[in-house]
């Protein structure tokens, strides 16, 4: 069940009180639609055995936690939930059990209770984003209310729960706005077609406020996970760097095109894909991923990826399955807002596991010293290869 992790996340921001009310009704509705299903029942009895394994669960203590969680699902949509009691209580002594988890080669380990020790330590990232209107106008999102933020050529612009959502009426003539998550932050948004894009963190999106020519086209730099609404009659574009480009009428898929590393990924997790890149075209099935070379121009095509380790980042996971230290480095420095330097050649070494995003990077860094990582912390400037 690829999406185990994006639901363990949901109940976790349940738990924590800070879900928005479209993520609860999202929960609460995957509930409903799976709790009878084999992979949901594993998924419960994978929380349940991870959680009471831990050393530092305390019944007295995480019980009323439990309750509370309990109480406040009191509705009929809830009680029709078959196991919804095991789920969450599998869940609350899994997030509340005040470790972190990681898995390597398939055995679950516990980190050091003691995160690496620094000075100041840093936070992690959150959810913010600066939207750049046609005037040239800034708006910080992450200190705007919900409601109106403008209205352009006959679109409305509005901040509903943390999402920016475009509702064109059809009048004006269409303006090109962007999206720009700076390095420590990461946002959703609603295009004018209904097409839902989260992007990660040091990511931008350029679009126009209303589709109108025969082809819906957006630009992206970074990181972003489309779930693009349908239209047969306009293909959805995404422009990226290298004169390379994603075209699908309606699918969910994931590119990661960030303009300081070598590749281009585009990831398919449900309908097709066409990735054009120079002197070569591919359409990709789901689960499988093309990773275009920039610098050799060089294309590769994997069959079979780990899609949940591909979309970690939106379901509030910091995965280094399968990365070098160098990519593993990049995504913390990203998510972080940090500076990064290398004071020696960077090992060659091949990672395995994941972290929350929501751990300061202390918690990060004691991960990274138990895989025999020498560094050393300098404020925000993290040198890797020293003492």
């Amino acid at each position: 069940m690829e999406a185990k992790e994006y639901y363990r996340f949901l109940l976790q921001r349940y738990y924590e009180g800070s879900a928005t009310a479209a993520e609860e009704e999202e929960l609460f509705a995957e509930l409903g639609k799976h709790a009878d299903d084999e992979a949901w029942v594993a998924l419960m009895d994978e929380l349940h055995a991870v959680a009471v394994a831990d050393p530092q669960y305390n019944p007295a203590e995480y019980e009323p936690v439990l309750q509370g969680i309990l109480q406040a699902g009191e509705s009929p949509k809830v009680h029709r939930i078959a196991g919804w009691r095991r789920w969450a209580a599998a869940a609350v002594l899994l997030f509340s059990a005040g470790g972190y988890y990681w898995w390597q080669h398939g055995a679950r380990n516990i980190l050091s209770d003691a995160p690496v020790a620094v000075a100041a330590d840093v936070l992690p990232g959150k959810n913010g984003a600066v939207l750049t209107l046609a005037n040239g106008q800034q708006v910080v999102l992450d200190s705007h209310g919900d409601g109106l933020i403008t209205s352009t050529q006959g679109t409305q612009v509005i901040l509903k729960n943390g999402q920016v959502e475009y509702k064109p009426s059809g009048n004006g003539t269409p303006v090109n706005n962007t999206l720009h998550t700076p390095r420590g932050r990461k946002f959703r948004m609603q295009l004018p077609d209904g097409t839902q894009v989260w992007l990660n963190a040091a990511s931008s999106l350029s679009f126009p406020t209303a589709f109108t020519g025969t082809e819906r086209k957006v630009e992206l730099t970074g990181e972003a996970y489309f779930e693009v609404a349908k239209d047969q009659t306009k293909p959805f574009v995404v422009s990226l760097s290298n004169n390379t480009s994603v075209k699908v009428l309606g699918t969910h898929f994931d590119i990661s095109a960030y303009t300081d590393e070598p590749g281009i990924s585009t990831t398919l997790l449900e309908g097709a894909v066409q990735v054009n890149v120079p002197e070569h075209s591919s359409t990709l099935k789901p689960g499988q991923q093309l990773l275009f070379n920039k610098n050799a121009g060089t294309v590769v095509l994997n069959k079979n990826i780990d899609t949940a380790a591909v979309m970690a980042w939106k379901n509030g996971v910091l995965s280094f399955q399968d990365k070098k230290l160098t990519a593993v480095i990049a995504m913390i420095a990203r998510w972080y807002d940090i500076e990064v330097t290398y004071a020696t050649t960077p090992p060659d070494i091949t990672f395995v596991g994941e972290i929350g995003s929501d751990v300061n990077l202390s918690s990060v860094l004691t991960f990274l010293r138990e895989s025999g990582i020498q560094f050393n912390l300098e404020g925000r400037k993290l040198i890797i290869g020293k003492q």
